[in-house]
């Protein structure tokens, strides 16, 4: 069982995504935005965070770049989940961590697929 952090603003997706996960076995703990996600991997170390790039008050790039340069985060990989193709993403996001986009409407069996790899490396 994997601990994986889903910093997301849409209430909808902590639901659907988390059940889902959960279903397969890992403990999923949701946050509405970059800082509490911030704080949760500060205090806690998950096996993977899943990142919305789209958020108010701190978008998921200012988010990701934030947990690269933290000692409690930077090694923690990221799977990034939004409605831009992964050629849109700046270069940092795909070169520092990232290990997977995943796209917006989520594609559920896809997420599981994702995760599984992830947490294979």
């Amino acid at each position: 069982m994997a601990e994986i952090l889903l910093i997301d603003d849409d209430p909808n997706i902590h639901q659907i995504v988390s059940l889902f996960l959960e279903d397969d076995g890992h403990n999923v703990k949701c946050v509405s935005n970059g800082p509490s996600g911030l704080d949760f991997a500060a205090h806690n170390t998950p096996d993977l965070i899943i990142l919305d790039l789209a958020m108010p008050e701190m978008d998921g790039i200012e988010t990701f770049e934030k947990l690269r340069a933290s000692p409690s985060s930077q090694n923690v990989p990221v799977m990034i989940l939004t409605v831009h193709d992964a050629t849109d993403m700046p270069h940092n996001v795909c070169t520092e961590g990232c290990v997977g986009f995943v796209n917006k409407p989520v594609n559920m069996e896809q997420l599981k697929t994702s995760v599984r790899e992830a947490l294979a490396r």
